[in-house]
């Protein structure tokens, strides 16, 4: 991974429009809830986490350009899942040696009003939905703005079904605002955020 920021607005938009054209194609692809999202931003998209794909059904759900958060230290991921994040260009985290500097870009990016996606479970490995870290209560708290709690269903092993030329439903939705303001517990709406996560994801998640 060598791209460190997302790249232009304009280049981010057009491949928002080309990942709902390939989601549309490759998968079974619906979204519920877009109605929730602030016409606007900044605010932040908080999914669950099951698939290294699960930005693509996201992008193509939004289409409006995001800035994802991506961890450094984890695993490198083969090519075929690495060009995607290259591509659109993601915010590199180094969550065993978070940088000042790292802090201040994702500011910035808040600053531009930019959408900001982070998955608050910070890995794919493990069943169900996993414990979440405080990242995104932490930035929804200090810029006093909303938290949309995400679904993404149907991405798991994803890849092989597409090149097995099985039409898989996926599916994401976007639950209700949390909103937040200066002083909120982080482990309160770190708790509320996964909450409202698993409303939104089916019962044998």
């Amino acid at each position: 991974m060598r791209e460190p920021h997302p790249r232009s607005w304009p280049i981010r938009y057009v491949i928002g429009i080309f990942s709902l054209f390939l989601c549309s194609v490759l998968t079974k692809f619906s979204v519920e809830g877009k109605n929730n999202l602030p016409p606007t931003g900044p605010y932040i998209l908080a999914p669950n986490h099951i698939d290294d794909v699960d930005p693509a059904p996201i992008t193509a759900a939004v289409v409006k350009p995001i800035t994802y958060l991506m961890a450094e230290d984890q695993a490198e991921l083969p090519w075929y899942k690495a060009w995607g994040p290259w591509f659109y260009g993601v915010m590199l985290v180094n969550r065993s040696n978070l940088q000042i500097s790292t802090i201040k870009n994702i500011q910035k990016q808040i600053q531009k009003k930019e959408i900001v996606c982070i998955f608050p479970e910070g890995t794919i490995k493990g069943e169900g939905l996993k414990k979440g870290k405080r990242g995104v209560a932490y930035f929804a708290i200090k810029n006093e703005i909303p938290i949309i709690p995400t679904a993404v269903i149907g991405t798991k092993g994803i890849l092989e079904k597409v090149r097995a030329m099985k039409r898989e439903r996926v599916k994401v939705v976007f639950g209700s605002p949390i909103f937040t303001k200066s002083g909120d517990s982080l482990d309160g709406i770190t708790a509320k955020t996964m909450q409202e996560i698993k409303k939104l994801l089916p019962k044998n998640y």
